[in-house]
């Protein structure tokens, strides 16, 4: 959230002129005189004696060896690793001044978030409560339950562990006892409303709970775990293993991290956060002595969360799973390291063990020295890649590899100069490729990666004059636009789309149900040359279909072709495959008008951050025909299932290996029509043949 200038200068000054920097550094440091100022260990660096000054008179602080220094909202800043807005929020709320940003907020109502901490912290206390109750049996068997998880008291108090009982109201009755109003509870997040809109009913039942603190130790959120003795009760009706509380306007799980406010100075001081997948791992790892030590909440590390570490940690170690799960999470991580030009580190560990079950078999020293001997996420994406791999030899795999990864390296926006020299140096010496070569590869990369971007801006902008259309005034009457420009220069599929294109929703429905309004006479792709059909073809006919506009008349509601299916197939089977296509597959590649729906589709999902599953995608989609199509593919998927001598990804790969190869011999049969038309004396033919034979060695050299 941004604030006017004005309204940030004299916010800003207010709040300044109402907090005392002494009381704010002096609630979590030790202040002590030197001079005319006072002095504290700098949790910034391994500080023997105290160096990081603060100046009262001026209201200032400094530390000289780390070389950072500021006011008090940047001390803020940099202790709870926020941003400024952030940090003149929770001054303003310790000097009692109301943070106002829009619209004014009614006290008590469901958009007060004064109210909602109030609420969730109602809930928490009495929950860490409930965990205690000698009166009830179900509290009994949570605390056996807990014990049984090596959880011990100490932490259950310090991480404020609690217990839901197994009832539909207590927390929702609790907070209308305390004359919170009815709408609270589900604004908390403690309850969801009813369908038929009268009242709601407590979310969490039955499970151990573990609240979620911000920064300043407010709960604002709390996931809970099922209690296997009382989740047997409900059978089929227990839900899932973990419940995280939903978004609300205190929680963002893309942006929350569960231990964060506690771990803070341990990440300070040794400049390294280790980040783990569930609560008891970090509960698990706290409990062995290890402190700097976060977790994820239902999601998968993002770019907020990274730049949140980056501002306490100077090294963030992903701690995965050893299952097969955490080694696709793993691949998940090289784009933020790419993007956040951050310094990190992915361990995956041995033997299928979660951090709890590895530190209780091999204790803390083992896990600490595979933290400290985990490879960055390159080097770990290379030793995926490579794995099993004879780089001198096996040409297939090594050209797979190198495309990955310089077209991983393609997305980063800007890059330093030298990183870039250091991670072509890595490539080149990994598969012993010239850098040289490896700079053309990535290069190329960059200039597909900038036209897909254009496109994506194209076609976003026509969807948004489409949008701003059809609101056109009623004396107009009822109108129904193409969802191209009048002169045709918009591609009128989805192309690849990314965030930071231009704004405006896809409707992948609405493009397809008006294929059959747009004028067969002009072409779809007026910038590109057109895909070419999957299916062998001659010369002549391959020649003809790279020339010939498509006809979306005709495009509609055309079934996928065998090579647009087994595409589909394999990202419906594996969704972080649908994650890698959605970044990979150009929609010029793509056969059908319906092939090209369904990735718009799954780009949108992406685009909107939900997960890419086959339940998400059919969600999105209306269109019975497509629906159809989609179904029918989970009905192929079944039937093949343990007869693919395949693996998802291998198909994938073989199956960008193909697209390459059809846009290679559409550009071969162009360069050749134009040799053919072309009036041109014998130097000026073998100049243009030469640059033939030179286009298609360049293709094949990193063969050799």
């Amino acid at each position: 959230m941004a604030l006017s200038a004005m309204m940030d200068l004299d916010l800003k000054e207010r709040v300044r002129a109402a907090v005392d920097i002494v009381d704010v550094v002096g609630a979590s440091l030790t202040l002590v005189p030197k001079g005319r100022m006072l002095a504290t260990h700098c949790p910034w660096h391994d500080d023997r004696s105290p160096s990081l000054t603060v100046n009262q008179e001026r209201q200032t602080w400094k530390c000289w060896v780390c070389n950072i220094g500021g006011d008090v909202f940047s001390y803020v800043m940099r202790r709870d690793g926020v941003d400024f807005v952030t940090a003149l929020r929770t001054l303003a709320e310790q000097a009692g001044i109301e943070f106002q940003a829009g619209p004014k907020v009614e006290p008590g109502s469901k958009n007060d978030k004064t109210t909602l901490l109030a609420a969730v912290k109602l809930i928490c206390d009495a929950y860490f409560d409930q965990l205690d109750s000698p009166q009830s049996d179900d509290a009994k068997i949570a605390r056996d339950y807990l014990a049984s998880r090596g959880i011990d008291d100490q932490h259950r108090q310090l991480f404020r562990i609690g217990f839901a009982p197994d009832s539909w109201d207590f927390a929702t009755g609790l907070l209308k006892r305390e004359t919170f109003r009815p709408e609270i509870a589900a604004a908390a997040g403690v309850a969801l409303n009813r369908r038929g809109g009268n009242g709601s009913y407590d979310l969490f039942r039955g499970r151990l709970m573990f609240p979620i603190h911000d920064m300043q130790n407010r709960p604002i959120s709390m996931g809970g775990r099922v209690i296997p003795e009382i989740a047997a009760r409900h059978g089929e009706n227990a839900g899932g293993k973990y419940i995280n509380g939903p978004e609300t306007k205190l929680f963002r799980k893309s942006e929350q991290l569960y231990g964060l406010q506690l771990a803070r100075e341990s990440i300070r001081k040794g400049g390294q956060a280790l980040v783990m997948e569930g609560y008891t791992d970090v509960i698990a790892a706290r409990q062995a002595g290890i402190e700097p030590v976060v977790a994820v909440l239902g999601t998968a590390l993002g770019e907020a969360h990274v730049r949140t570490l980056k501002r306490l940690a100077s090294r963030v170690v992903l701690v995965l799973d050893g299952d097969a799960a955490g080694q696709r999470r793993a691949d998940e991580v090289l784009e933020l390291f790419i993007k956040a030009d951050a310094d990190l580190r992915v361990l995956t560990l041995p033997d299928a063990l979660d951090p709890a079950d590895y530190l209780d078999r091999h204790g803390r020293e083992s896990l600490e020295q595979l933290v400290e001997q985990s490879p960055d996420a390159l080097e770990h994406k290379l030793n995926s890649l490579t794995a099993g791999v004879d780089v001198t030899h096996d040409t297939h795999a090594v050209m797979q590899a190198i495309d990955t990864m310089t077209g991983i390296l393609a997305k980063a926006p800007r890059m330093d100069p030298l990183k870039q020299d250091q991670m072509i140096l890595r490539l080149s010496r990994t598969f012993e490729i010239s850098q040289a070569r490896l700079e053309d590869r990535l290069e190329k990369k960059r200039g597909e990666e900038k036209a897909k971007q254009r496109r994506a801006a194209k076609f976003r902008a026509a969807a948004a004059d489409k949008a701003a259309s059809s609101k056109s005034s009623p004396e107009d009457g009822p109108q129904r636009q193409s969802p191209a420009a009048p002169t045709g220069s918009v591609p009128r599929v989805a192309p690849g789309i990314s965030p930071g294109a231009a704004t405006g929703p896809i409707d992948p429905n609405l493009l397809l149900a008006e294929a059959a309004d747009v004028d067969p006479d002009e072409a779809w792709f007026p910038d590109q040359a057109p895909a070419m059909s999957s299916s062998p073809a001659s010369s002549s006919t391959a020649s003809s279909s790279a020339t010939r506009p498509a006809d979306p008349a005709q495009d509609g509601e055309v079934p996928l072709t065998s090579f647009d299916r087994e595409l589909f197939e394999t990202m419906i089977e594996s969704p972080e495959l649908a994650g890698r296509a959605v970044e990979t597959i150009d929609p010029d590649w793509l056969d059908t008008l319906s092939a090209k729906m369904i990735l718009a589709a799954y780009q949108e999902l992406d685009l909107q951050g939900r997960d890419l599953t086959v339940e998400t995608l059919l969600a999105l989609i209306e269109n019975d025909f497509l629906k159809n199509e989609i179904v029918t593919m989970q009905f192929r998927l079944a039937q093949r299932e343990g007869k693919l001598s395949q693996s998802p990804e291998q198909r994938f790969q073989s199956l960008l290996e193909q697209f390459h190869r059809r846009e290679n011999i559409a550009e071969k049969h162009r360069q050749i029509a134009k040799l053919e038309s072309l009036a041109l004396d014998e130097s000026e033919e073998l100049d243009l043949l030469k640059q033939l034979f030179d286009s298609e060695k360049n293709r094949q050299q990193i063969d050799h």
